[in-house]
């Protein structure tokens, strides 16, 4: 099993391919990422061969921005996706307030001081140095109070890890659950997000902040600061671009295009017309700013299955930057639209298709959610007969394994009989 722990500083330095995962927010719809994930982190378990198999024994470094960081959070302390899912499940109608679909500008939707406390029993108090994260971490805020806009990890080579020459305190003693509460600080979603981080930090400032959703700073998806974060020589990593040095994985939570006239969000006596057009501008800016993170990202790269931008760039399948790919990239997201479910043979009404946009709170809400998730992270896998491809080796391509795949590795299962035998087999013994 020493091949597969790795240290931290292995992971960090350079010398070999690196792997990325990047989460998009999106309220308690991580869900439908922690299923699209599912899949992602079924193949790899048989291609290392190893049951107990978790995303963060591959990737070298998870990110995310809002509710995304809370989910990056939780892999990279070596949380299951099925774990992660149920979190969602849980968290929402504990934190959900009685303000029910009427939740607007002056109601939020959910409680800050309950999420704080499911974050509590998620994460514990581990800080950015804490060997209880398994791999890289990155998490983004932004502070209302200051401003700022920052890219936090728990590379030791990034700036202001071990304080600085006026005496700060060293921002590797920063609780990862109160950032990421931070980088989830939704305006619409919560009550006034002001978090104290303990300490002052000579990058956060003083200790008490008042912090926003990082959707608001433009990083709903993260996926190009992740790699300007992993490459560029401010943020310590350093890490080599190139096709056959960087594989990332950006992935979302259910996506579509927002309309005014489908808005959820009505006028009422306490709340102007102007209030609810701010709201619904306020959505279709950050789903702007991430497909055009997504564009950028495919015009970088030469993703095997492209992600359709908008009906000018259709899916960008010849669109490119650079003459040599900068890296391997794949967006894996499900459009929460009528005819896209249909085709992962999932029926839904308008009515449907609301609440799920709307960032439910119910059980069955978030069941569907997470099937539609589920098979989503499917499809992206399955081979249509008249396209014999093998969808996993251009996702994941195998030139990316970690060494210790090649210990135990079984591979897909070649038969039903194959795929049964697997589910009897015994979990590798101490030591193994």
């Amino acid at each position: 099993m020493g091949s597969r722990k790795r240290s931290l500083e292995q992971r960090f330095a350079g010398g070999e391919p690196k792997r990325i995962l990047a989460l998009d927010g999106g309220g308690v719809r991580a869900i439908v990422a922690a299923g699209i994930l599912a899949e992602v982190e079924r193949r790899l378990a048989l291609r290392s061969g190893r049951p107990d198999f978790r995303l963060c024994e591959y990737f070298d470094l998870i990110g995310g921005a809002s509710t995304g960081a809370i989910l990056a959070a939780g892999l990279a302390v070596g949380k299951s996706c099925a774990e992660m899912a149920e979190f969602f499940r849980q968290v929402a109608p504990e934190t959900a307030t009685a303000k029910g679909r009427g939740a607007s500008i002056r109601r939020p939707r959910f409680d800050a001081a309950r999420l704080e406390g499911s974050l509590a029993r998620l994460l514990g108090d581990h800080e950015m140095s804490s060997p209880a994260l398994r791999t890289g971490l990155a998490i983004f805020i932004k502070r209302a109070d200051t401003g700022a806009v920052l890219a936090l990890t728990n590379n030791p080579r990034s700036r202001h890890w071990s304080g600085d020459a006026d005496g700060a305190p060293p921002t590797r003693r920063l609780v990862v659950r109160k950032l990421v509460q931070a980088s989830a600080g939704s305006p619409t979603l919560f009550e006034e997000v002001r978090v104290k981080l303990d300490q002052d930090s000579a990058l956060l400032g003083n200790a008490d902040g008042l912090f926003v959703d990082a959707a608001v700073a433009g990083l709903n998806n993260p996926a190009l600061q992740i790699f300007k974060l992993a490459t560029l020589k401010s943020y310590g990593f350093e890490w080599p671009s190139g096709e056959d040095q960087i594989l990332m994985l950006s992935v979302g939570a259910g996506s579509w295009r927002p309309r005014l006239d489908s808005a959820a969000g009505k006028p009422s006596e306490d709340l102007a017309p102007i209030a609810v057009r701010s709201v619904e501008a306020l959505k279709a800016m950050i789903h702007d700013t991430g497909v055009t993170t997504v564009a950028t990202m495919q015009a970088l790269s030469r993703p095997p299955r492209p992600w359709r931008v908008d009906g000018e760039l259709e899916d960008m399948a010849s669109d490119h930057l650079s003459p040599f790919p900068l890296l391997s990239f794949q967006r894996l997201d499900v459009p929460l639209e009528r005819e896209a479910l249909a085709t992962l043979a999932l029926e839904c009404s308008e009515e449907d298709l609301l609440v799920m946009r709307e960032l439910p709170a119910g059980d069955a809400a978030l069941a569907r959610l997470h099937e539609v998730g589920l098979r989503a992270g499917q499809s992206y896998f399955r081979t249509a007969a008249r396209e014999p491809r093998d969808w996993e080796r251009e996702i994941l391509p195998p030139r990316f394994d970690p060494a210790f795949f090649g210990e135990r590795s079984q591979g897909q299962p070649r038969t039903r009989l194959d795929a049964m035998g697997r589910l009897f087999e015994r979990p590798p013994g101490p030591g193994e």
